[in-house]
């Protein structure tokens, strides 16, 4: 199961290259994934690593300075479920997120069908944030070592 997370990883990381949205393109690249002989469940677990290891440690943008406090629209509260935007304000107090990447992560979460909740901003969370330290990072420092997998 490690080297294929491993080979997801590897995946979603050319996908990132090719100038893909791991969240927009979701259906295509799940589909490239099922074509590549991944069953569902290896990428479901694929999925599970990357939300806890871009979404469970100390980020690089705490500070005790950054307020914490979004105020939602109304059509964000209606869409966003209480607990996923209480998920977002943990991520930010943790400095796992900022407050771009938290506005990205609500667009994201907005474009959804149905009521977000605390499982799809999880997912939503966890793609933005990959795709981000991809960008910033490159693929070799982006959940591609062993201690990704730990």
């Amino acid at each position: 199961m490690r080297q294929k997370i491993l080979n997801i990883l590897g995946h979603l990381s050319h996908s990132l290259q090719q100038n893909k949205d791991l969240f927009y393109d979701a259906d295509q690249i799940w589909e490239e994934l099922s074509s590549h002989g991944f069953s569902e469940e290896e990428i479901l677990g694929a999925l599970s690593h990357i939300e806890k290891t871009m979404l469970e440690e100390i980020g690089p943008f705490w500070s005790q300075d950054i307020p914490v406090c979004r105020v939602y629209s109304p059509k964000e509260s209606n869409q966003i479920s209480c607990k996923a935007r209480g998920y977002l304000w943990k991520l930010k107090v943790r400095g796992i997120i900022d407050h771009a990447l938290e506005d990205e992560i609500i667009e994201k979460a907005m474009n959804l069908e149905g009521e977000t909740g605390i499982r799809e901003i999880k997912t939503v969370a966890a793609l933005t944030l990959f795709g981000y330290e991809h960008k910033l990072h490159g693929e070799s420092q982006v959940g591609l070592t062993d201690s990704f997998l730990i």
